[in-house]
């Protein structure tokens, strides 16, 4: 089934969102610190060790072709969220496209997952000719952005931040499905990258953060 961007947005999701009056950092990677490495904290699912490498500007993984869901997807890169005794956080990634998108459903950004299956996504895509932040169909103007996901409750509230200045708006606000600690996870991915040409795509800052 072909998704379709929404025409119009209301009125309330194209209001700013402001971040934490104050705010911890929970953990922070840029990548780059590293040199040449992840911290432990992280693991990779179907991992492709040639699609991905370590620079002084970030994490970069190249977006390959990918026919389905499931296993058909490459370099899922995760880490367990926050326990549920720990309270409301949030998720802030900085990602950028090193090539324009071009292919239909070409995306990245943060998945929450469960296990090894997703179950809410906060993404850069392109739909129908159109670059923007999915679910919520906000246009984007270029394909650097910032995407925060704060967790609150049971509730995933979705804001993004275009060329990673200015204020954050909403996109969208939706049910997380029953929480478990011990499934619960936190992915960053990439996916439906053309078959005909090199596409990478560079996660820059990942954040987790909770209010004060």
């Amino acid at each position: 089934m072909i998704k379709k961007v929404l025409p119009a947005f209301t009125f309330l999701l194209l209001l700013p969102t402001l971040a934490y009056a104050a705010e911890t950092k929970v953990f922070k990677d840029t990548f780059a610190e590293w040199i040449g490495k992840l911290q432990d904290e992280w693991t990779w699912l179907h991992e492709v060790p040639e699609n991905w490498r370590i620079t002084k500007e970030g994490l970069e993984v190249r977006m390959i072709p990918t026919p389905n869901t499931g296993t058909d997807i490459r370099n899922i890169l995760f880490r367990k969220a926050p326990r549920i005794a720990e309270g409301n956080f949030a998720i802030t990634l900085e990602v950028k496209s090193l090539q324009p998108y071009c292919s239909q459903f070409q995306q990245a950004g943060i998945y929450w997952m469960q296990g090894d299956r997703y179950r809410i996504k906060f993404v850069m895509e392109r739909i129908d000719g159109r670059l923007c932040v999915w679910p919520g169909g906000m246009p984007l103007e270029t394909e650097h952005v910032v995407l925060r996901l704060r967790i609150e409750g049971n509730q995933a509230i979705a804001e993004f931040q275009p060329n990673a200045v200015g204020e954050f708006r909403e996109a969208f606000r939706r049910d997380l499905p029953p929480r478990n600690d011990e499934t619960d996870r936190i992915g960053l991915q990439c996916w439906h990258g053309p078959a005909d040409k090199e596409t990478w795509i560079r996660f820059m800052r990942f954040e987790i953060t909770k209010p004060e």
